[in-house]
């Protein structure tokens, strides 16, 4: 399955505004680093990402630099509509057994730039008191990080039971296995405008690292990044020509670094407890959320400058699991847009065609960027989870009958 000589990747972030400094390329034992993926930046602005061979024990800042360039690109991109110091923001984390990754990654959110006014970590379907004991011990005395246990497995379950626990109108979720640059917080926050047109904000998501060939797999096939442009989404204005739009919401985002205001998520109704990771669906939440915040007639906005870096699954057969997993939450989403507005089985059939070609097209942009290594079977898995995913939907909301959803509410219930 795996075929020739892999080598770690070495994955930096530098930035052209300050000196390049020399980079160490010595390993951490799981052999000699093969070549360098490098976000460049200008400061809290992410400008490319560089990738290229390198072999020695030591790339030195003038090569470097070499490789990547000094240009600033000019800045296209829409204007924001500027901070929002004065309108505190919460994060929710949901997790389930992965102190250390939560660890990690509750440390880079107290490190930001804009101080979120509260950090919630919802421990999902705990198999022990380690989480509970690790927010106790550790972060308490901050007074910002609050605990919350909820026993229903399911992602969207956790991030409804967190929603309800905060207390401010923008609300950011990430996952444990991720660390937040120390912007993060403060970018989303600035897309967020006082007349409530924008509902939903996402980010850059970047690998943390590349040590493995499961991960470079996982980087080259999920496509997380969505590049380093600003762009705006809704159905008038900036409606893009995109025969799959809104569909293909996974072009929006993904639901490690995503944002929303409570009013937006009150008027879909919260997040659907049927979905995502830890329900029989195995995902999907964070699709469906983008595309009904869209389909009621808010903005999305993807803001670049929210970056995360994530954490990839170091193992092979952790990565079939996850392109299975991928397959079924895509499913499952389009089967809930299907079940909730029937009508839209039309508009999904004419975009039949492009999304045929979108999947298994040799020209598709998703297809283009795997690497020549990447198993035939991993994308046949992923395939056969789409169709498993319309099973697993109706299943998991036999499952959590009751508790799908909140009852969405009116704009004149919001009004008033």
């Amino acid at each position: 399955m795996t075929g020739g000589l892999f080598h770690p990747i070495k994955v930096i972030s530098v930035d052209i505004s300050r000196g390049i400094p020399d980079v160490s390329m010595s390993d951490q034992g799981s052999g000699a680093y093969g070549g360098v993926f490098c976000l460049v930046r200008s400061g809290a602005r992410p400008l490319r990402v560089v990738e290229f061979p390198f072999r020695g024990e030591t790339l030195s800042g003038e090569e470097l630099l070499a490789r990547i360039g000094a240009d600033e690109s000019p800045d296209t991109k829409p204007a924001a509509h500027g901070p929002i110091n004065d309108r505190p923001v919460s994060v929710v984390v949901a997790t389930r057994d992965r102190v250390h990754s939560l660890s990690r990654c509750l440390d880079s959110l107290l490190d930001q730039t804009l101080q979120p006014r509260e950090i919630v970590v919802v421990d999902n379907a705990p198999s022990s008191s380690q989480t509970a004991d690790l927010i106790a011990g550790r972060y308490h005395a901050t007074g910002r990080v609050r605990y919350l246990r909820e026993d229903v497995p399911g992602l969207g379950r956790a991030h409804n039971a967190g929603l309800r626990l905060v207390s401010s109108e923008i609300v950011l979720f990430t996952d444990d296995d991720v660390i937040v640059d120390r912007h993060w917080v403060e970018a989303i926050a600035q897309n967020f405008d006082d007349a409530g047109k924008v509902g939903c904000v996402t980010g850059l998501i970047l690998p943390a690292e590349l040590e493995t060939r499961a991960q470079v797999w996982t980087e080259r096939h999920g496509g997380f990044g969505k590049g380093f442009v600003r762009k705006i989404y809704d159905l008038a204005e900036y409606r893009p020509p995109d025969p799959l739009f809104p569909y293909a919401a996974g072009q929006f985002g993904s639901g490690a670094n995503m944002a929303f205001s409570k009013t937006a998520l009150r008027y879909i109704g919260g997040f659907d407890s049927a979905l995502g990771a830890g329900t029989l669906a195995r995902g999907g939440d964070d699709l469906a959320s983008f595309y009904a915040v869209l389909n009621d007639g808010f903005q999305l906005v993807y803001e670049p400058g929210a970056i995360i870096w994530h954490h990839h699954r170091r193992s092979e057969e952790g990565m079939r699991r996850q392109a299975f997993g991928y397959g079924m939450g895509l499913g499952a989403y389009l089967t809930k847009v299907v079940r909730d507005e029937p009508r839209s089985i039309v508009r999904l059939l004419r975009a039949l065609p492009a999304g045929f070609a979108h999947m298994v097209g040799p020209s598709a942009q998703k297809n283009m960027r795997l690497p020549a290594d990447y198993p035939t079977a991993l994308i046949w898995l992923e395939r056969l989870g789409i169709l498993a995913g319309t099973v697993g939907y109706f299943r998991s909301r036999g499952r959590h009958a009751g508790l799908v959803t909140a009852p969405a509410a009116s704009r004149e219930e919001l009004a008033g």
